[in-house]
């Protein structure tokens, strides 16, 4: 009888000690995470290659302690989508997604290459003022390239060499995108993407005569730069030395 007693008294004991344990273990993990005040960060789900625009499939989410967030880190998930990664490095399966990594696509230095289709490449040409008057040219708009070339016997030939040339962007002379904050509004340079074999013609028809940018018919159309392969000026381009 006297050990059955003992028995329920140490187990008592045990029983209560187990509970103000748990008690403990509990009210310790309470004050911890009122403490540590944990929050959700992004990164990376996987290696991420440079000039990635990013996307939902990019991202995930993970608890750590406030304190332990990086301020140099970008904390919701609407900073870095469509972000495109920077151009010398990777960002790898785990990272936070760090303001350094990441750009907005109109920020960036070689913007242009990153709206070319298969085929295509991006060619720039030095424009004023005088010569866009009266043409309203925005980016994403389609344009016709005309070019005047001056022969021999005061013979001058104008024809369009290029159709519907997407206009890529649209630069001011420091550099800046013209819709970006710092630009001084004035076009400089205009970026357009036309078909690879069409730059030859483009390159000799600069150097040898003068290129004329008008708004074309199919302005916000979806078709993409052709070489006018009727036009009487390819017979004179083909034979100038590349």
């Amino acid at each position: 009888m006297l050990m059955k007693k003992l028995w329920i008294k140490w187990l008592l004991i045990f029983l209560v000690t187990l509970l103000l344990v748990g008690a403990d273990i509990l009210l310790l993990q309470l004050i911890s995470s009122q403490q540590l005040k944990m929050t959700n960060v992004y990164v990376a789900t996987h290696d991420i290659l440079p000039r990635t625009c990013i996307k939902e499939e990019d991202i995930g989410v993970i608890k750590i302690p406030l304190n332990y967030v990086d301020d140099k880190a970008f904390v919701t998930k609407e900073d870095i989508l469509g972000k495109y990664t920077d151009i010398q490095g990777k960002i790898p399966k785990g990272s936070l997604f760090y303001k350094t990594m990441l750009f907005k696509q109109e920020d960036l230095a070689d913007y242009p290459t990153t709206k070319l289709h298969d085929g295509q490449m991006a060619y720039s040409l030095n424009v004023n003022v005088n010569e866009l008057a009266g043409n309203t040219i925005s980016e994403d708009q389609r344009i016709d390239l005309y070019v005047t070339l001056n022969l021999a016997n005061n013979t001058c030939i104008v024809d369009k060499l290029i159709a519907n040339a997407r206009v890529l962007s649209i630069r001011d002379n420091k550099g800046f995108n013209i819709t970006h904050p710092k630009s001084t509004k004035v076009p400089s340079v205009i970026i357009f993407a036309v078909d690879e074999k069409s730059v030859k013609y483009l390159a000799k028809a600069e150097k040898m005569g003068t290129i004329k940018l008008l708004a074309s018919s199919e302005s916000y159309s979806n078709q993409e730069a052709t070489l006018n392969q009727e036009s009487q000026l390819l017979t004179y381009l083909d034979e100038l030395p590349e």
